[in-house]
């Protein structure tokens, strides 16, 4: 199994065959042998088409079914699936039609698969969101009884896990707006090293989705150095608020005395800056 690479944003599913399943509060740009590029998905203004490719790392031939599902998240920022939407949240199962539902994909193999934005006439402006579940298929013996007989009358089961991994798809429609704000900065023990923990705070029509990066700034002078950061981190409507933790981690040869930390949230593969903040440290 290849390693996975860390993505906030982006959930493991585990069931358990012929139990209900829930979403681990863990991201992944893959589970397994499953790649999944790109890890988000973004439609809206003229941009009304996306492709998905899903690359079969493993040495088996193995079978997806492809679904969109409403998922809402905590304010640690967890996602778990729910039959019913939250109060606030809109989303797109209605808006985007995607192909193909099911795909039997080869050892070294890909598949893509295309979806396509479609709008009512009347649709009121805001944000949707669904998420894309690629749902693993076990084979047909999966789950079956391994040993018919336990020696006292009883019947012994396997439990086959059953993977799946989603990706959120968002729409935007019409004139949406967005405000971040940081607050309740601190610092505090982690194991052997320190974390900054922080709250960031979304106000408007729009998830927020950015980059944390921590700078430190030492209190006689020089460049900032780099001490901690978060990749493609999300507060999704309509949530308002969302718990940070960022591990600090100080390069050989620096120590964390006074000085001040810089905290910035930057959008991804963009200039903006979305919310910013310090903390002086003693």
């Amino acid at each position: 199994m290849r390693p996975t690479r860390l993505i906030p944003g982006i959930a493991l599913v585990l069931m358990i065959a012929g139990l209900a399943g829930y979403a681990c509060p863990a991201a992944a740009q893959g589970f397994g042998d499953l790649v999944v590029s790109p890890t988000r998905v973004e439609l809206e203004g003229r941009n009304r088409s996306a492709t998905v490719t899903l690359t079969n790392r493993g040495s088996e031939t193995a079978l997806f079914r492809i679904s969109l599902i409403a998922m809402e998240m905590d304010e640690q920022g967890s996602l778990k699936a729910v039959d019913q939407p939250p109060a606030g949240m809109m989303t797109a199962e209605e808006l985007v039609r995607y192909a193909p539902r099911q795909v039997d994909i080869p050892p070294g193999g890909t598949q893509t698969v295309r979806l396509i934005l479609r709008k009512p006439t009347e649709l009121a402006a805001g944000e949707y969101r669904s998420h894309m579940f690629f749902r693993a298929v076990p084979p047909e013996d999966a789950g079956r009884a391994v040993d018919e007989k336990t020696g006292q009358g009883g019947v012994s089961v396997k439990l086959t896990p059953i993977f799946g991994i989603t990706i959120p798809v968002i729409v935007r429609h019409g004139d949406l707006d967005l405000k971040v704000a940081m607050s309740d900065f601190a610092v505090v023990p982690d194991k052997e090293k320190k974390k900054l923990t922080f709250k960031l705070s979304r106000q408007g029509t729009k998830s927020a989705y950015g980059d944390v990066k921590v700078e430190y700034l030492p209190a006689g002078g020089g460049a900032p150095v780099v001490v901690g950061e978060v990749t493609r981190l999300a507060v999704f409507t309509p949530n308002t608020d969302r718990m940070v933790e960022v591990p600090l981690v100080v390069p050989p040869g620096i120590t964390l005395g006074k000085g001040m930390l810089k905290v910035l949230y930057r959008q991804v593969d963009g200039d903006t800056t979305l919310a910013s903040g310090e903390v002086t440290l003693p």
